[in-house]
């Protein structure tokens, strides 16, 4: 063996060194702040499905269901736009809320946008198959925001199965 393949073997060991540092270092970032991560997940799919329901909801004929289930929709995508969101701003802060009240908001979300979305899929069944002329694109606004609703519970769910069985302050 060379010296020079000596000297590339030293290097290409050197630079997996390195690597494999940073690995760690990414590593212990992930870990330390996975749960931010996961709520700013929730806070843009919220976003999204609210920006989607408000825009079907200008049609009146798409949605001419009851105000319980606007009221239940808005209720749930506002308030944990704003729940998100401070617990979010609390931890830029410094500030960490414990490993139970993450897991109370997490568990309440899923069942919150669970019910939103079951709400959004019925009336938009009921609606389209009464109308005889529906308006395609206010209807896939409509189940558009279901589709987000179901895909941010799935994330609390998750969000939730994370924070129990770690037990970390959030």
């Amino acid at each position: 063996m060379s010296a020079g393949d000596r000297e590339t073997e030293a290097q290409a060991k050197k630079d997996e060194g390195s690597g494999s540092e940073r690995d760690t270092r990414a590593a212990a970032a992930l870990k330390r702040n996975w749960c931010v991560g996961l709520r700013v997940v929730e806070l843009v799919l919220a976003v999204i499905a609210i920006g989607l329901i408000i825009s079907a909801l200008y049609w009146p004929q798409v949605v001419s269901s009851d105000h319980r289930h606007i009221a239940l929709i808005y209720s749930t995508y506002s308030s944990f736009i704003i729940i998100t969101g401070v617990l979010i701003i609390s931890r830029l802060f410094g500030e960490s809320a414990g490993w139970r009240t993450s897991l109370a908001f997490s568990i309440i979300g899923v069942i919150m946008f669970t019910a939103a979305a079951a709400v959004i899929f019925y009336d938009w069944h009921r609606s389209y198959y009464a109308n005889v002329r529906p308006n395609k694109a206010a209807y896939d606004l409509l189940i558009s925001s279901g589709v987000f609703a179901i895909i941010d519970a799935a994330v609390f769910l998750v969000h939730a199965f994370l924070t129990f069985r770690k037990e970390a302050d959030y």
